[in-house]
């Protein structure tokens, strides 16, 4: 199952929300997690799970959103979130009030159903970064998302998730990425603080198009949306690499 816990947050004070706090927010999940399960995703090198933070720019209301795809630990962070009624960022001294949650199912079934079941696949998608993205590589990060960089950041979360079909094979990846091209995009950089260090990513649109089979364009289009429930990229359990996924026709 596909979950998505929409949490909406009000707050006073003269602080302003952004898309940092996603770090402080992960903090808060964990310490209110049971210590067993919070030592279980600590350990863990593929968290099952992305979150992170929206502010409205013109008022004292944010919201927080968190992706889940593992059955496993993923009543546990249900049962923890569906049951907050604030939220306490120690390290900026406030106490938000949560107003609203809402809990966003999806089955498998009907997950795949919209890529494998439609008459024709999809070959066209927007891919919006709601927070900074960036990649490991070649020893730092990447300033540009390529297309192989984005297939092999979904493939890892996306065989954890589909556990009796892998795709983590070289070939494989290739032959996705090599029928999965970049024709517009309207990107800039921007910073990512995480504690004491800053990581440099970018944020705003990219449209890719899926060449190939049409199985192929199916299975990479169920991938690609795939990543508004994971991230895309580095650190998407601390808040970056929140993206939205469209399907253009």
């Amino acid at each position: 199952m596909l979950q998505k816990i929409v949490v909406q947050c009000k707050y006073g004070g003269e602080q302003k929300a952004n898309y940092n706090w996603g770090s402080l927010f992960h903090g808060v999940l964990l310490q209110a997690l049971p210590p067993e399960i919070a030592d279980t995703l600590h350990q863990s090198r593929l968290r099952p799970f992305s979150q992170y933070v929206l502010p409205r720019p013109d008022d004292r209301h944010l919201t927080w959103i968190i992706g889940l795809w593992d059955t496993g630990l993923a009543g546990y962070i249900v049962q923890t979130v569906m049951s907050m009624n604030r939220i306490e960022l120690q390290q900026k001294g406030i106490t938000l009030e949560v107003v609203e949650v809402q809990r966003n199912t999806q089955s498998v079934q009907d997950y795949f159903s919209r890529f494998f079941t439609s008459s024709t696949p999809c070959r066209r998608y927007e891919v919006e970064f709601l927070t900074p993205s960036t990649h490991k590589q070649n020893g730092g990060y990447a300033l540009f998302p390529g297309t192989e960089l984005i297939i092999n950041s979904i493939i890892r979360r996306y065989s954890a998730f589909v556990q009796d079909v892998s795709l983590e094979d070289a070939e494989a990846i290739k032959q996705i990425a090599r029928h999965t091209r970049i024709v517009r995009y309207a990107l800039h950089s921007s910073v990512y603080y995480l504690e004491n260090i800053k990581i440099t990513g970018y944020m705003g649109r990219l449209t890719l198009v899926i060449s190939g089979p049409e199985q192929l364009a199916r299975l990479t289009g169920a991938l690609l949306c795939f990543a508004e429930y994971c991230g895309l990229g580095v650190k998407t359990a601390l808040g970056m690499g929140a993206v939205r996924v469209k399907q253009i026709n």
